[in-house]
């Protein structure tokens, strides 16, 4: 594309972003976090780091119990002890592969001892990089079974815990990729399009029995995500420094929206101009292209 398409595209995406922020301000209350909020328990996969050891930090200095769920039991202990001897909580260490039948019915029994459950964050996941054909089958099937059938699954089990008070949420870990496709990326992709699509109709099920379902769909994060074996040719200075957010700004954007009833949050303003590109048909290659050019790289 030459530069005066890249400066129309950009305007556009611009534009677009203006009237998404105008809906975005609109009522912003963060009433879930609010001192009057009923507290209770919290529980959030994924929790051993990044976003998901943010929702737990956060959520426990709000006086939330929380129960942490992922495979390394190690750093959850070491986070669980945290929490207790800083905020005064309950935290609970619980370890589980929800790659695995097994390690989804661990969580689902956990969540089914609680009678105070009011928040399910569904962090759990990883990405797998490459063309579909050259991608080994059970990686990507693993992925899938984290992304869609344990989020289900938990989604599912809290939501049925929640109803009889008539008060909770499920916050579903998406991406700003849901809203795109991208070659090598394909699973991936369409798994987090379909948190977006699955988390915005139970919500329309759950609209008149006081609980919220949540779509979170941060883009570049400093997490681990991008340290794992699967991202070994992904370099973070490839990627412009203003497009990434801290993980604790990704979390609070998210439990400040929840409080509102939002479904789809896409936090960051960068990153909300972005999503905005996917109605106009932009694709993830000639995003990340648009990228290289504004960091001055071609």
């Amino acid at each position: 594309m030459t530069k005066s398409t890249w400066k129309w595209i950009v305007a556009g995406g611009v534009a677009g972003y203006l009237g998404w922020q105008k809906v975005q301000k609109d009522g912003r209350a963060g009433r879930f976090l609010a001192a009057d909020s009923p507290r209770g328990t919290a529980v959030v996969t994924g929790a051993s780091s990044g976003i998901g050891e943010q929702y737990a930090r956060q959520l426990a200095k709000a006086g939330y119990d929380v129960i942490l769920v992922a495979r390394r039991l190690d750093k959850l202990e070491v986070l669980a002890s945290e929490l207790r001897l800083n905020h005064g909580v309950l935290a609970e260490a619980l370890s589980a592969d929800l790659a695995t039948p097994e390690g989804v019915e661990r969580v689902e029994e956990a969540m089914g001892k609680l009678d105070d459950l009011v928040l399910l964050v569904n962090n759990a996941g990883f990405g797998t990089m490459g063309p579909l054909l050259e991608k080994g089958l059970y990686s990507q099937l693993d992925m899938i079974h984290v992304h869609v059938n344990a989020a289900m699954r938990l989604t599912r089990a809290a939501l049925s815990r929640m109803v009889p008070n008539s008060y909770g949420g499920v916050i579903n870990v998406s991406s700003i990729v849901a809203f795109f496709h991208g070659a090598g990326s394909a699973n991936y992709c369409a798994t987090k399009a379909y948190l977006n699509t699955f988390s915005k109709a139970v919500q329309a099920e759950m609209k008149d029995k006081g609980l919220v379902v949540q779509a979170l769909c941060p883009g570049y994060t400093y997490t681990e995500f991008h340290d794992s074996q699967e991202y070994n040719e992904f370099s973070r200075n490839e990627v412009p420094g203003w497009l990434w957010m801290s993980s604790e700004a990704v979390v609070q954007e998210s439990l400040h929206a929840l409080g509102n009833g939002q479904v789809v949050v896409v936090p960051g303003w960068v990153n909300q101009v972005i999503v905005r590109f996917a109605t106009l048909g932009i694709d993830l290659a000639s995003l990340r292209r648009l990228a290289k050019r504004l960091k001055g790289g071609g």
